[in-house]
């Protein structure tokens, strides 16, 4: 955001040079100055950033006060007294709350509106809860109270509450109702989108929060089942997204989309080129965990299939597309033989996928993309140099091939060069 700031400050002191030396016109100069002027006042500035992280902060630590001296006095108030005083976080965050919307204040009014209503509202459920012996459940507490802050994080568009609602949401795993978490995520993702789409000042915060969802759900509908189909499935996506970011020059942070998922990605093909286990499907579950899992991967791999067919087909899609049919196969074949293949299949794929990430980068001249084939054949290597199951001599075998392979790449890789610069 701040390199953003200085792109159009830059750009500003550059338009009356442009008009005095005639490349642009009166008219286009005014235009492109209230356009760009304009865009610089709806960008945060510091300051308030500052000021929002400095609000958020007071109100946490406000509201974490006043629990501790209620439960130190606790004892000594009869039980009206008790609800009494559990219900004033609540009425002072409604109190605050309709001020914020009747007088159209600040983010930071929104902020801590939205977090002091719902802090509130979980002291009032709490208290009720013990005074009451209800015994409900951690889980059960938590997807309550993140229903309950679900309509604050829209109201006020409030990213704090936000992060705590995707924080509240690794509480509410538990096998005993399996698609609660997937719900809580489907919830949260419009407003995550809407401000991924919409190039917001929360814009990088809302890419976090998003690998964070996606780690959420992963453990809360995937991991009991077969982890690594999903685990797959997300990466993907992320990575997609990523190289579209990249291709597209959006700022830096689109490496927030490619990077931690390529990194996860890496090291699932890693485990599933060294051990059949990666591979284990766990039928035997329940029939709420697999109509779970079922449902969260088949939205998943309908979401990567419109990525897939929007706008041209890439090498990533195409490669992302052959890794997920791949770790597919053990739901429809599921014994170690199969497994056994697959393993290999990952050590081809693995392969292939990193030197053709290096030739795209050299052919493309993006470091980033030559990197990642780097990273990907490195690791392989690494894996088979330990691989106690392969023998040393198909190792040893193994690896000068792969090395005089890539010997014999570089050397035609600096002819080609050197063609191409005589030609120019």
């Amino acid at each position: 955001m701040a390199k953003k700031r200085e792109y159009i400050s830059w750009f500003l002191d550059e338009i009356p040079i442009l008009k005095d030396k005639g490349i642009i016109q009166d008219d286009t100069a005014s235009a492109l100055t209230e356009h760009y002027r304009s865009n610089l006042a709806a960008l945060p500035t510091p300051r308030n950033i500052f000021s929002l992280v400095i609000g958020i902060l007071g109100v946490v630590i406000t509201v974490a006060g006043a629990i501790l001296f209620l439960n130190y006095n606790w004892d000594m108030f009869p039980k009206s007294v008790r609800i009494a005083l559990a219900s004033i976080p609540l009425l002072l965050g409604a109190i605050t709350a309709y001020l914020t919307i009747s007088k159209d204040k600040t983010q930071v009014w929104r902020e801590g509106s939205a977090i002091m209503t719902s802090a509130g509202a979980m002291t009032l459920i709490a208290v009720l809860s013990q005074i009451y012996h209800t015994g409900d459940e951690l889980y059960e507490f938590m997807f309550l109270i993140s229903l309950l802050s679900l309509p604050l994080i829209y109201i006020f568009n409030s990213i704090g509450l936000a992060t705590l609602y995707i924080f509240f949401s690794f509480f509410v795993i538990e096998r005993a109702i399996p698609w609660w978490n997937a719900f809580l995520i489907v919830l949260i993702l419009p407003y995550l989108f809407y401000h991924l789409r919409k190039n917001s000042s929360f814009g990088e915060w809302s890419y976090l929060l998003a690998l964070l969802a996606a780690i959420s759900l992963f453990f809360g509908s995937s991991v009991e089942v077969y982890g690594a189909f999903t685990i797959i499935l997300i990466c993907s996506i992320f990575i997609v997204n990523g190289v579209e970011l990249m291709q597209s020059n959006v700022s830096s942070r689109k490496n927030l989309w490619l990077i931690p998922p390529f990194a996860m990605q890496v090291v699932v093909l890693a485990i599933g080129s060294s051990t059949e286990e990666l591979f284990s499907c766990r039928w035997h579950k329940d029939a709420a965990e697999l109509w779970t899992f079922a449902i969260v991967n088949g939205v998943l791999f309908l979401g990567y299939m419109l990525l897939f067919f929007r706008k041209r087909i890439t090498f990533e899609k195409v490669a992302g597309v052959l890794l997920i049919m791949l770790t597919a196969i053990p739901m429809l074949c599921d014994d170690m033989e199969c497994r056994e293949w697959i393993k290999i299949g990952f050590n081809i794929y693995m392969a292939a996928y990193g030197i053709a990430l290096i030739r795209n980068g050299i052919k493309s001249r993006t470091l980033l993309l030559f990197n990642g084939g780097t990273v990907t054949v490195g690791v392989l290597t690494a894996c088979r140099f330990f691989d106690s199951d392969i023998g040393l001599l198909a190792r040893s075998l193994g690896l000068m091939v792969l090395g005089i392979g890539f010997l014999l790449a570089n050397r035609f890789f600096i002819k080609f060069s050197k063609g191409k610069e005589t030609e120019q």
